[in-house]
């Protein structure tokens, strides 16, 4: 016969394992619903367009087209490398303004869904994220073709996506934040479109921070774009390696995505009646 101590302890590991079970099911659902939510967004982004999804790499390779002619025709710059460079700070940066953009009214353009439907509004944002995460991989995988023809690959290749991890984690971060000021204050939408310019002179994607005098390149690293980016250009062009640099550059990604997601999750059971 068992004892009364045997029985608590089988009951409290049949609890155990029921919750194991419905955490699971819960990730489970809800990796579903960000991923028909992403696939979904994705389809529609293009679905009207004569090119459909080649748009996603035809923008920033129109845009790197620009600026290259303006960099190499008339400011002359000297950088090692510079259309592969230009490519790379190009296409980088473009997921992040894309992905910023659409995270921050992204609730907005679920509002009937977060109404209706109870589930965590994060998911509305992950979706938003990796809609933009699909074309940053395209686009990659076009970079990553590029310089293989031109260049060749170098063993630190492998590690390029930490610093895509970082710049991902960090855009994401931002977008928790963007989404739930946009809840609050709609001019929020035209505030950021004015930042995200400033944010781009203000990031190496044209220009090289060593080009920069001292005082200037200490100010630019405080920007994690900045780190993101050196680090992506050192694996991909420059096979150079620092640890302590990837490690700094990794926390600050993460940090940002803390606190975005905690000022978000603070908040996010107003949303509904704000939009």
């Amino acid at each position: 016969m068992e004892t009364p101590e045997v029985i608590i302890g089988l009951e409290k590991k049949a609890k155990g394992q029921a919750r194991t079970r419905s955490r699971k099911s819960d990730l489970r659902k809800n990796f579903n619903i960000v991923r028909e939510l992403a696939i979904a967004d994705f389809r529609l982004k293009y679905h009207d367009s004569a090119l459909g999804y080649i748009w996603s790499m035809l923008n920033p390779l129109l845009l790197f087209a620009v600026y290259y002619f303006v960099f190499t025709r008339i400011f002359k710059s000297a950088l090692p490398h510079y259309p592969l460079f230009l490519l790379i700070g190009i296409v980088n940066y473009s997921f992040f303004q894309d992905c910023t953009f659409s995270g921050m009214v992204s609730l907005g353009a679920k509002a009937g869904l977060i109404k209706k439907i109870s589930f965590p509004k994060s998911l509305i944002i992950l979706a938003s994220t990796g809609t933009c995460l699909l074309s940053y991989l395209i686009n990659t995988v076009v970079v990553l073709v590029i310089l293989f023809i031109t260049q060749g690959f170098t063993p630190l290749v492998l590690l390029t996506p930490l610093p895509m991890l970082c710049l991902l984690l960090y855009s994401m971060g931002l977008s928790f934040l963007l989404a739930t000021l946009y809840a609050y204050f709609r001019d929020m939408g035209q505030i950021w479109g004015v930042l995200v310019l400033v944010i781009f002179w203000l990031s190496p994607v044209v220009f090289g921070v060593d080009t920069l005098i001292g005082p200037v390149s200490s100010i630019v690293y405080f920007n994690p774009l900045t780190r993101i980016f050196v680090l992506v250009r050192n694996y991909l062009l420059y096979s150079y390696f620092d640890f302590r640099f990837l490690i700094t550059t990794i926390g600050y990604s993460v940090l940002s995505l803390g606190i975005g997601y905690a000022i978000f999750r603070k908040f996010q059971d107003r949303f509904p009646e704000l939009f």
